[in-house]
């Protein structure tokens, strides 16, 4: 077992026995569910089983170096999935038919999301670009890579843009995101938090970012979306919090919606390291 495939194990593992009950309630889309509609299990003429909501179809096309991530952005799954199946000659973007007309069903997947504005910033961050297989072996100064890498410290954790160094103790996330982008909502959250009285101390330094000196349970709440894309019941809860003791509503609605779409990115990154594994 490879280290990727370790790391998708060990989510479903932590998933099913920290997030079991009450899942449903969890923003957008729990790992089990990936699971659940794993288009391996489902019998293509069972078209009710796909689910009506937006979402990707995607094809990842592997070689021996790299791979390339082709989306689709969906409003509607089971129609969009029958339809490319159908006619995959009229969505020449999946390069489906690269690879001959046999399995298409196997190699053409899917992924949902709560909202179709998730669909489409995980389109905009994948879509045709070229991703190594082993970017870790590949990583330096000039070419610091694509992805955020997460380290556990003892009261902390640290969030990185570059691969700057390699340890034990380092997790690869995949490509979440601006970098710039993340800084501002990393800030706002400080603030947001702060100002209702609760230990929140961010620090922001070069190509990386200090999570350190915060309330225990906030520490675990954000790791929990970084390294496994979940937002809790109890993140949900802190933001209705926060929303009655802010008057910068705005900020507040900019930062939640932010860390649920880093959560989204974060699941369909997992998916697309399990199907490189499958």
């Amino acid at each position: 077992m490879d280290e990727i495939e370790l790391l998708v194990n060990e989510t479903f593992k932590h998933f099913d026995s920290n997030f079991g009950e009450g899942r449903e309630m969890m923003e957008p889309m729990s790992i089990e569910d990936m699971e659940g509609y794993s288009q391996e299990e489902i019998p293509q003429e069972e078209n009710n089983e796909f689910p009506e909501g937006p979402g990707l179809i995607y094809h990842v096309q592997k070689a021996t170096s790299v791979f390339v991530v082709r989306t689709f952005v969906s409003q509607n799954i089971r129609e969009d999935y029958i339809q490319i199946l159908e006619r995959p000659e009229n969505y020449p973007s999946l390069r489906l038919l690269e690879g001959g007309i046999e399995d298409l069903a196997h190699r053409l997947k899917f992924f949902m999301v709560e909202e179709s504005s998730q669909a489409e910033i995980i389109h905009d961050q994948i879509h045709n670009r070229r991703f190594p297989m082993r970017e870790e072996m590949m990583c330096n100064i000039s070419d610091p890579g694509f992805s955020w890498w997460l380290t556990k410290k003892q009261k902390g954790f640290q969030i990185s843009f570059t691969m700057s160094v390699a340890s034990e103790d380092i997790i690869k996330l995949g490509p979440l995101g601006d970098r710039e982008l993340a800084i501002r909502n990393f800030q706002s959250l400080e603030s947001l938090v702060t100002s209702a009285g609760i230990e929140m101390n961010i620090q922001n330094e070069t190509n990386r970012v200090q999570f350190n000196d915060c309330e225990e349970f906030i520490l675990e709440e954000l790791k929990d979306v970084f390294e496994f894309g979940v937002i809790t019941d109890t993140m949900t809860d802190l933001f209705r919090i926060l929303s009655k003791q802010t008057n910068d509503v705005s900020s507040l609605q900019t930062t939640w919606f932010y860390l649920q779409e880093l959560a989204a990115m974060r699941r369909f990154w997992i998916q697309i390291q399990f199907d490189l594994n499958s």
